[in-house]
Protein backbone atom coordinates (compact mmCIF):
# COMPACT_ATOMS: atom_id res chain seq x y z
CA UNK A 1 0.00 0.00 0.00
CA UNK A 2 1.15 3.06 -1.09
CA UNK A 3 1.49 5.62 1.94
CA UNK A 4 0.41 9.42 2.22
CA UNK A 5 2.55 12.14 1.90
CA UNK A 6 2.69 14.94 4.29
CA UNK A 7 0.96 17.08 1.79
CA UNK A 8 -1.79 14.42 1.29
CA UNK A 9 -1.97 13.90 5.18
CA UNK A 10 -2.42 17.70 6.04
CA UNK A 11 -5.11 17.79 3.04
CA UNK A 12 -7.06 15.17 4.65
CA UNK A 13 -6.78 16.81 8.26
CA UNK A 14 -7.85 20.18 6.33
CA UNK A 15 -11.07 18.38 4.97
CA UNK A 16 -12.00 17.11 8.23
CA UNK A 17 -11.29 20.42 10.43
CA UNK A 18 -13.22 22.31 7.78
CA UNK A 19 -16.03 19.39 7.56
CA UNK A 20 -17.12 20.66 11.50
CA UNK A 21 -16.44 24.03 10.22
CA UNK A 22 -19.74 25.01 10.08
CA UNK A 23 -21.39 23.68 13.35
CA UNK A 24 -21.86 27.03 14.80
CA UNK A 25 -25.02 27.43 12.87
CA UNK A 26 -26.12 23.60 12.55
CA UNK A 27 -26.19 22.63 16.17
CA UNK A 28 -28.04 25.41 18.25
CA UNK A 29 -30.87 25.67 15.74
CA UNK A 30 -30.85 21.64 15.75
CA UNK A 31 -31.00 21.57 19.19
CA UNK A 32 -34.10 24.14 19.53
CA UNK A 33 -35.92 22.77 16.77
CA UNK A 34 -35.49 18.98 18.35
CA UNK A 35 -36.09 20.10 22.14
CA UNK A 36 -38.90 23.50 21.52
CA UNK A 37 -40.82 22.30 18.22
CA UNK A 38 -40.33 18.66 18.88
CA UNK A 39 -38.75 17.55 15.66
CA UNK A 40 -38.07 14.26 15.94
CA UNK A 41 -33.63 13.94 16.19
CA UNK A 42 -33.41 10.76 13.70
CA UNK A 43 -35.51 12.94 10.80
CA UNK A 44 -33.13 15.87 11.47
CA UNK A 45 -30.22 14.39 10.65
CA UNK A 46 -30.86 11.92 7.85
CA UNK A 47 -32.16 15.02 5.95
CA UNK A 48 -28.90 16.90 7.01
CA UNK A 49 -26.78 13.31 6.16
CA UNK A 50 -28.59 13.23 2.87
CA UNK A 51 -28.08 16.56 1.86
CA UNK A 52 -24.38 16.61 2.58
CA UNK A 53 -23.44 13.49 0.81
CA UNK A 54 -25.60 14.83 -2.28
CA UNK A 55 -23.85 18.56 -2.28
CA UNK A 56 -20.38 16.74 -1.52
CA UNK A 57 -20.58 14.22 -4.58
CA UNK A 58 -22.45 16.81 -6.91
CA UNK A 59 -20.43 19.92 -6.24
CA UNK A 60 -17.23 18.40 -5.56
CA UNK A 61 -16.65 20.92 -2.85
CA UNK A 62 -16.91 22.20 0.36
CA UNK A 63 -20.86 23.40 -0.38
CA UNK A 64 -22.54 23.50 2.91
CA UNK A 65 -25.82 22.14 4.16
CA UNK A 66 -27.64 24.42 6.79
CA UNK A 67 -31.00 24.80 8.77
CA UNK A 68 -33.53 27.66 6.99
CA UNK A 69 -32.76 30.15 9.06
CA UNK A 70 -35.92 32.07 8.85
CA UNK A 71 -38.28 29.28 8.95
CA UNK A 72 -36.33 27.86 12.21
CA UNK A 73 -35.87 31.59 13.97
CA UNK A 74 -39.78 31.85 13.54
CA UNK A 75 -40.95 28.66 14.36
CA UNK A 76 -39.11 28.72 17.55
CA UNK A 77 -40.18 32.13 18.88
CA UNK A 78 -43.46 31.25 17.67
CA UNK A 79 -43.42 27.73 18.93
CA UNK A 80 -44.49 25.61 15.78
CA UNK A 81 -44.81 22.25 15.86
CA UNK A 82 -42.84 20.35 14.04
CA UNK A 83 -45.19 19.53 11.66
CA UNK A 84 -45.45 22.64 10.52
CA UNK A 85 -41.84 23.15 10.17
CA UNK A 86 -41.90 20.50 8.13
CA UNK A 87 -44.84 21.54 6.01
CA UNK A 88 -42.46 24.15 5.41
CA UNK A 89 -40.18 21.84 3.77
CA UNK A 90 -42.56 20.54 1.31
CA UNK A 91 -43.27 24.33 0.14
CA UNK A 92 -39.88 25.01 -0.28
CA UNK A 93 -38.70 21.82 -1.84
CA UNK A 94 -41.67 22.45 -4.51
CA UNK A 95 -40.78 25.98 -5.04
CA UNK A 96 -37.54 25.83 -5.29
CA UNK A 97 -37.41 22.46 -7.88
CA UNK A 98 -40.49 24.88 -9.85
CA UNK A 99 -37.42 27.72 -10.45
CA UNK A 100 -34.78 25.24 -11.19
CA UNK A 101 -37.08 23.48 -13.60
CA UNK A 102 -38.15 26.40 -15.31
CA UNK A 103 -34.75 28.32 -15.45
CA UNK A 104 -36.19 31.15 -13.54
CA UNK A 105 -32.70 32.03 -11.73
CA UNK A 106 -31.88 34.27 -15.04
CA UNK A 107 -34.57 36.97 -14.50
CA UNK A 108 -33.68 36.83 -10.87
CA UNK A 109 -30.03 37.24 -11.07
CA UNK A 110 -30.95 41.08 -12.74
CA UNK A 111 -32.16 41.57 -9.23
CA UNK A 112 -28.87 40.68 -7.28
CA UNK A 113 -26.13 42.73 -8.37
CA UNK A 114 -22.82 42.69 -6.69
CA UNK A 115 -23.37 45.83 -4.19
CA UNK A 116 -26.36 44.09 -3.20
CA UNK A 117 -24.86 40.36 -2.42
CA UNK A 118 -22.03 42.17 -1.00
CA UNK A 119 -24.25 44.14 1.44
CA UNK A 120 -26.03 40.36 1.85
CA UNK A 121 -22.68 39.17 2.81
CA UNK A 122 -21.56 41.68 5.11
CA UNK A 123 -24.99 41.94 6.99
CA UNK A 124 -25.15 38.08 7.40
CA UNK A 125 -20.80 38.36 9.05
CA UNK A 126 -22.21 41.05 11.49
CA UNK A 127 -25.44 38.79 12.09
CA UNK A 128 -22.79 35.81 12.74
CA UNK A 129 -20.90 38.00 14.61
CA UNK A 130 -23.59 39.08 16.84
CA UNK A 131 -25.06 35.03 17.04
CA UNK A 132 -21.34 34.38 18.13
CA UNK A 133 -21.51 36.95 21.25
CA UNK A 134 -24.91 35.85 21.84
CA UNK A 135 -23.80 31.92 22.21
CA UNK A 136 -20.85 32.40 24.45
CA UNK A 137 -23.33 34.34 26.61
CA UNK A 138 -25.76 31.42 27.42
CA UNK A 139 -25.28 30.68 31.30
CA UNK A 140 -24.99 26.53 29.82
CA UNK A 141 -22.40 25.94 28.53
CA UNK A 142 -23.36 22.99 26.66
CA UNK A 143 -26.65 21.83 25.70
CA UNK A 144 -28.90 20.60 28.58
CA UNK A 145 -25.83 21.42 31.16
CA UNK A 146 -26.23 22.94 33.89
CA UNK A 147 -25.88 27.08 34.27
CA UNK A 148 -22.18 28.32 34.86
CA UNK A 149 -21.07 31.33 36.49
CA UNK A 150 -17.69 32.68 37.90
CA UNK A 151 -17.62 35.53 40.07
CA UNK A 152 -15.15 38.64 39.14
CA UNK A 153 -15.07 41.88 41.14
CA UNK A 154 -18.43 40.56 43.23
CA UNK A 155 -19.96 40.49 39.80
CA UNK A 156 -21.47 36.96 38.50
CA UNK A 157 -20.25 36.45 34.88
CA UNK A 158 -21.39 33.44 32.50
CA UNK A 159 -18.10 31.24 32.58
CA UNK A 160 -18.90 30.72 28.54
CA UNK A 161 -17.37 34.50 27.80
CA UNK A 162 -14.15 33.53 29.78
CA UNK A 163 -14.15 30.12 27.93
CA UNK A 164 -14.91 32.05 24.50
CA UNK A 165 -11.45 34.16 25.47
CA UNK A 166 -9.72 30.54 25.66
CA UNK A 167 -11.16 29.50 22.09
CA UNK A 168 -10.40 32.86 20.48
CA UNK A 169 -6.96 32.43 21.79
CA UNK A 170 -6.83 28.94 20.88
CA UNK A 171 -8.15 29.63 17.15
CA UNK A 172 -5.35 32.56 16.33
CA UNK A 173 -2.61 30.46 17.35
CA UNK A 174 -4.48 27.69 15.20
CA UNK A 175 -4.05 29.72 12.03
CA UNK A 176 -0.45 30.68 12.47
CA UNK A 177 0.16 27.25 12.04
CA UNK A 178 0.41 25.00 9.26
CA UNK A 179 0.35 21.52 10.00
CA UNK A 180 -3.47 21.50 11.17
CA UNK A 181 -6.53 23.13 10.62
CA UNK A 182 -7.50 25.29 13.43
CA UNK A 183 -10.94 24.39 14.21
CA UNK A 184 -9.47 20.74 15.08
CA UNK A 185 -7.68 21.64 18.51
CA UNK A 186 -10.83 24.08 19.05
CA UNK A 187 -12.50 21.19 18.95
CA UNK A 188 -10.47 19.39 21.19
CA UNK A 189 -10.70 21.49 23.89
CA UNK A 190 -14.32 22.02 23.20
CA UNK A 191 -14.69 18.33 24.09
CA UNK A 192 -12.17 18.57 27.08
CA UNK A 193 -14.50 21.36 28.62
CA UNK A 194 -17.38 19.75 27.61
CA UNK A 195 -16.19 16.78 29.93
CA UNK A 196 -14.99 18.48 32.82
CA UNK A 197 -16.75 21.96 33.42
CA UNK A 198 -19.86 21.18 30.74
CA UNK A 199 -21.51 18.49 32.42
CA UNK A 200 -21.89 16.44 28.73
CA UNK A 201 -20.41 13.20 30.51
CA UNK A 202 -23.27 12.75 32.76
CA UNK A 203 -25.62 13.42 29.77
CA UNK A 204 -23.31 10.88 27.10
CA UNK A 205 -24.05 8.01 30.30
CA UNK A 206 -28.30 8.47 28.79
CA UNK A 207 -27.01 7.15 25.14
CA UNK A 208 -28.48 3.94 23.94
CA UNK A 209 -27.17 2.13 20.88
CA UNK A 210 -29.66 0.78 18.50
CA UNK A 211 -31.22 1.55 14.87
CA UNK A 212 -33.34 3.66 14.39
CA UNK A 213 -35.12 4.34 11.12
CA UNK A 214 -36.57 7.67 9.76
CA UNK A 215 -40.44 7.44 9.85
CA UNK A 216 -42.04 9.20 6.54
CA UNK A 217 -44.83 11.78 7.54
CA UNK A 218 -47.23 13.70 5.12
CA UNK A 219 -48.20 17.41 6.61
CA UNK A 220 -51.65 18.02 7.06
CA UNK A 221 -53.82 20.89 5.25
CA UNK A 222 -54.35 22.85 8.37
CA UNK A 223 -49.72 22.50 8.51
CA UNK A 224 -49.39 23.57 4.89
CA UNK A 225 -51.70 26.80 5.77
CA UNK A 226 -49.82 27.63 8.37
CA UNK A 227 -46.43 26.69 7.02
CA UNK A 228 -46.85 28.70 4.19
CA UNK A 229 -47.76 31.94 5.71
CA UNK A 230 -45.73 31.81 8.77
CA UNK A 231 -42.61 30.57 7.44
CA UNK A 232 -42.50 29.77 3.74
CA UNK A 233 -43.29 33.56 2.72
CA UNK A 234 -40.71 35.45 4.82
CA UNK A 235 -37.86 32.61 4.13
CA UNK A 236 -38.09 32.95 0.16
CA UNK A 237 -36.04 36.06 -0.35
CA UNK A 238 -33.50 35.23 1.94
CA UNK A 239 -33.14 31.67 0.65
CA UNK A 240 -32.57 33.52 -2.77
CA UNK A 241 -30.51 36.03 -1.85
CA UNK A 242 -28.07 34.39 0.44
CA UNK A 243 -28.22 30.58 -0.48
CA UNK A 244 -28.63 31.41 -4.30
CA UNK A 245 -26.78 34.10 -5.51
CA UNK A 246 -24.30 34.71 -2.51
CA UNK A 247 -23.27 31.56 -2.82
CA UNK A 248 -22.71 31.56 -6.03
CA UNK A 249 -20.75 34.62 -5.81
CA UNK A 250 -18.91 33.34 -2.75
CA UNK A 251 -17.59 30.26 -4.73
CA UNK A 252 -16.35 31.64 -7.31
CA UNK A 253 -14.03 33.86 -4.99
CA UNK A 254 -13.06 30.85 -2.93
CA UNK A 255 -12.43 28.34 -5.74
CA UNK A 256 -12.51 30.16 -9.16
CA UNK A 257 -13.10 28.10 -11.99
CA UNK A 258 -13.62 24.82 -9.83
CA UNK A 259 -16.84 26.23 -8.63
CA UNK A 260 -18.62 25.70 -12.24
CA UNK A 261 -20.95 23.66 -11.03
CA UNK A 262 -21.81 26.11 -8.72
CA UNK A 263 -24.84 27.43 -10.26
CA UNK A 264 -27.97 29.27 -9.33
CA UNK A 265 -29.86 26.69 -11.25
CA UNK A 266 -28.04 23.32 -9.81
CA UNK A 267 -27.81 25.27 -5.97
CA UNK A 268 -32.47 25.40 -6.55
CA UNK A 269 -32.30 22.08 -7.76
CA UNK A 270 -29.71 20.53 -5.10
CA UNK A 271 -31.30 22.63 -2.91
CA UNK A 272 -35.09 21.01 -3.93
CA UNK A 273 -34.29 17.68 -3.76
CA UNK A 274 -32.61 18.36 -0.30
CA UNK A 275 -35.73 20.26 1.05
CA UNK A 276 -38.06 16.78 0.00
CA UNK A 277 -35.97 14.10 1.28
CA UNK A 278 -35.68 15.88 4.59
CA UNK A 279 -39.46 16.89 4.77
CA UNK A 280 -40.66 13.11 3.38
CA UNK A 281 -38.57 12.01 7.08
CA UNK A 282 -40.14 15.23 9.43
CA UNK A 283 -36.66 16.71 9.08
CA UNK A 284 -35.84 20.25 9.31
CA UNK A 285 -35.99 22.33 5.87
CA UNK A 286 -32.14 22.56 4.85
CA UNK A 287 -30.40 24.84 2.09
CA UNK A 288 -27.16 26.17 0.79
CA UNK A 289 -25.63 29.38 2.30
CA UNK A 290 -22.37 31.78 1.57
CA UNK A 291 -21.72 31.69 5.02
CA UNK A 292 -21.45 28.36 5.69
CA UNK A 293 -19.13 28.34 2.79
CA UNK A 294 -16.62 30.62 4.14
CA UNK A 295 -16.85 28.62 7.51
CA UNK A 296 -15.81 25.36 5.30
CA UNK A 297 -13.23 27.07 3.56
CA UNK A 298 -11.58 28.95 6.17
CA UNK A 299 -11.49 26.03 8.43
CA UNK A 300 -9.41 23.89 5.97
CA UNK A 301 -11.82 22.43 3.55
CA UNK A 302 -11.31 22.32 -0.18
CA UNK A 303 -12.88 19.54 -1.85
CA UNK A 304 -15.92 17.86 -1.72
CA UNK A 305 -14.62 15.52 1.23
CA UNK A 306 -15.42 17.46 3.83
CA UNK A 307 -19.51 17.55 3.03
CA UNK A 308 -19.17 13.90 2.96
CA UNK A 309 -17.50 13.51 5.90
CA UNK A 310 -20.22 15.33 8.01
CA UNK A 311 -22.97 14.08 6.21
CA UNK A 312 -21.57 10.36 7.01
CA UNK A 313 -21.58 11.93 10.69
CA UNK A 314 -25.16 13.35 10.55
CA UNK A 315 -26.32 9.83 9.04
CA UNK A 316 -24.48 8.02 11.99
CA UNK A 317 -26.33 10.09 14.34
CA UNK A 318 -29.27 9.72 12.75
CA UNK A 319 -29.46 6.10 12.45
CA UNK A 320 -27.24 4.46 14.95
CA UNK A 321 -28.00 6.32 18.22
CA UNK A 322 -31.63 4.66 19.18
CA UNK A 323 -32.79 8.37 18.15
CA UNK A 324 -31.41 10.80 21.19
CA UNK A 325 -28.05 12.26 19.25
CA UNK A 326 -28.48 15.41 21.54
CA UNK A 327 -26.00 14.37 24.01
CA UNK A 328 -23.63 13.82 21.48
CA UNK A 329 -23.94 17.59 20.65
CA UNK A 330 -23.21 18.72 24.26
CA UNK A 331 -19.90 17.77 23.13
CA UNK A 332 -19.39 21.04 22.00
CA UNK A 333 -19.71 23.63 23.77
CA UNK A 334 -21.90 27.43 23.20
CA UNK A 335 -18.55 29.49 24.11
CA UNK A 336 -16.20 27.40 21.23
CA UNK A 337 -19.57 27.51 18.59
CA UNK A 338 -19.63 30.64 19.61
CA UNK A 339 -16.18 31.61 19.31
CA UNK A 340 -16.04 29.81 15.54
CA UNK A 341 -19.54 31.36 14.78
CA UNK A 342 -17.86 34.84 15.12
CA UNK A 343 -14.79 34.33 13.70
CA UNK A 344 -16.49 33.20 10.71
CA UNK A 345 -18.37 35.89 10.11
CA UNK A 346 -15.85 38.14 10.23
CA UNK A 347 -14.38 35.88 7.61
CA UNK A 348 -17.68 36.40 5.97
CA UNK A 349 -18.10 40.12 5.65
CA UNK A 350 -14.42 41.13 4.27
CA UNK A 351 -15.74 39.29 1.38
CA UNK A 352 -17.44 43.18 0.77
CA UNK A 353 -13.55 44.55 0.78
CA UNK A 354 -13.90 44.53 -3.46
CA UNK A 355 -16.68 47.55 -3.32
CA UNK A 356 -15.94 50.34 -5.61
CA UNK A 357 -17.23 53.55 -5.13
CA UNK A 358 -19.93 55.39 -2.94
CA UNK A 359 -22.70 54.44 -5.13
CA UNK A 360 -21.69 50.46 -4.31
CA UNK A 361 -20.89 51.32 -0.73
CA UNK A 362 -24.01 52.77 -0.03
CA UNK A 363 -25.92 50.10 -1.70
CA UNK A 364 -24.12 47.45 0.01
CA UNK A 365 -23.79 49.29 3.57
CA UNK A 366 -27.74 49.97 3.01
CA UNK A 367 -28.63 45.99 2.49
CA UNK A 368 -26.13 45.05 4.91
CA UNK A 369 -27.42 47.62 7.69
CA UNK A 370 -31.30 47.18 7.10
CA UNK A 371 -30.64 43.50 7.49
CA UNK A 372 -28.45 43.63 10.34
CA UNK A 373 -30.79 45.66 12.36
CA UNK A 374 -33.92 44.17 11.72
CA UNK A 375 -32.13 40.33 11.74
CA UNK A 376 -34.22 39.78 8.80
CA UNK A 377 -31.44 39.98 5.51
CA UNK A 378 -34.74 40.24 2.94
CA UNK A 379 -35.77 43.48 4.53
CA UNK A 380 -32.02 44.64 3.45
CA UNK A 381 -32.16 42.91 0.20
CA UNK A 382 -35.23 44.64 -0.51
CA UNK A 383 -33.59 48.27 0.15
CA UNK A 384 -30.74 48.02 -1.37
CA UNK A 385 -33.16 47.04 -4.66
CA UNK A 386 -34.32 49.91 -4.14
CA UNK A 387 -31.72 52.58 -3.19
CA UNK A 388 -29.93 51.04 -6.24
CA UNK A 389 -32.81 51.59 -8.58
CA UNK A 390 -32.79 55.36 -7.40
CA UNK A 391 -28.84 55.58 -8.09
CA UNK A 392 -29.05 54.52 -11.45
CA UNK A 393 -32.20 56.66 -12.01
CA UNK A 394 -30.52 59.96 -10.47
CA UNK A 395 -27.74 58.71 -13.23
CA UNK A 396 -29.80 58.54 -15.82
CA UNK A 397 -31.11 61.66 -15.04
CA UNK A 398 -27.89 63.37 -15.03
CA UNK A 399 -26.58 62.07 -18.39
CA UNK A 400 -30.20 62.92 -20.00
CA UNK A 401 -29.67 66.61 -18.96
CA UNK A 402 -26.26 66.78 -19.78
CA UNK A 403 -27.32 65.81 -23.49
CA UNK A 404 -29.94 68.14 -23.31
CA UNK A 405 -29.82 71.03 -25.93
Amino acid sequence: MASSSPSDRASFWGEVGGALGDLGTLVPLAVALITVNGLPATGVFFGFGVAYILAGLFYRLPIPVQPLKAVAAIAIARGLSGSTVTAAGWWMGLFLLLLALTDASRWLERLFTRPVVRGIQLGLGLMLVRSGVALASRPQVVPGGEERVVHLAAQAVPLGWLLAALTVGLLLWGLRGRRWPPSLPVLAFGGVVALTVGGAGRLLGTVRLGLALPVPALPRPNDLAAALVWLVLPQIPLTLGNAVFATVDTARAYFGPRAGRVTPRNLLATMGVSQLVAALFGGLPVCHGSGGLTAHYRLGARTGLAPILIGALCLALALFVDGNALPFLALVPYPVLGALLAFVGVQHAWLARDLRGWEEAAVALLTAGVGFATGNLALGFGGGILLEQAVRLARWARARRATSP
